[in-house]
């Protein structure tokens, strides 16, 4: 488990060790580069007992001291002990993929509009290209992200009280939520890139009449 723990590459997954049990999240949050801006990942691993939770992060940006904080406030919820502080993090990390697909959402948008108001250049062109590889990868982390919020639900585990199924319950709906938004993305990303096809096409056949006439008037 701490083998797997210090791997930054390290999918998500449950592994129950006794009285231990240890989680690993992906994360997700967008990154500047040379190509604009990209979706990039970590993960978190999580190693939970009754009287313990400590978490290791690898390539994750958003610190956990929102967190903590938000927990001592409301002591009548931290009094529930380390496994609702587990659902706390693992919804902090949810919340997070929300965060990346409102933004991508919002360029996503943009680009719809500009593909009916105008033919998109090269560049426009492969950034949609680029947004929908990333939405497929996006896609490939919330599957096993799905399969671990579903475990919570479906497997009795020593680590986790039964008063706090119904978080685990909402956490697994919130990533099932998350999963529907990417679907529905990668589609509306797919109907810009035909529509910006069918456009040109319009455009070039538009072109080949007049060049047409023009070859009938020259003869």
């Amino acid at each position: 488990a701490v083998e797997d723990a210090l791997d930054p590459r390290h999918l998500p997954k449950m592994e129950n060790y006794g009285d231990t049990l240890f989680v690993v999240a992906r994360t997700v949050h967008l990154e500047d580069g040379n190509g604009g801006t990209r979706i990039a990942y970590g993960n978190t691993a999580i190693f939970l007992g009754r009287q313990f939770i400590i978490t290791v992060r690898h390539g994750s940006m958003r610190s956990h001291a929102p967190i903590r904080q938000q927990l001592e406030a409301t002591p009548w919820l931290l009094k529930h002990g380390p496994d609702y502080v587990l659902h706390a993090i693992l919804d902090f990390i949810v919340d997070g993929y929300f965060e990346v697909i409102d933004l991508v959402e919002e360029q996503v948008l943009v680009m719809e509009d500009q593909a009916l108001e105008s033919f998109l250049n090269r560049e426009q062109t492969a950034r949609l290209f680029t947004l929908r590889r990333d939405l497929f990868r996006v896609t490939r982390s919330l599957g096993p992200m799905q399969d671990l919020a579903n475990r919570f639900v479906n497997i009795e585990l020593p680590q986790i009280d039964i008063e706090i199924d119904p978080y685990f319950r909402d956490l697994a709906d919130q990533v099932r939520r998350v999963n529907y938004r990417v679907a529905g993305l990668r589609d509306t990303l797919t109907s810009v890139i035909e529509t910006s096809v069918l456009l040109e096409q319009q455009r070039q056949g538009v072109i080949t009449q007049q060049l047409a006439a023009w070859a009938a008037i020259l003869a």
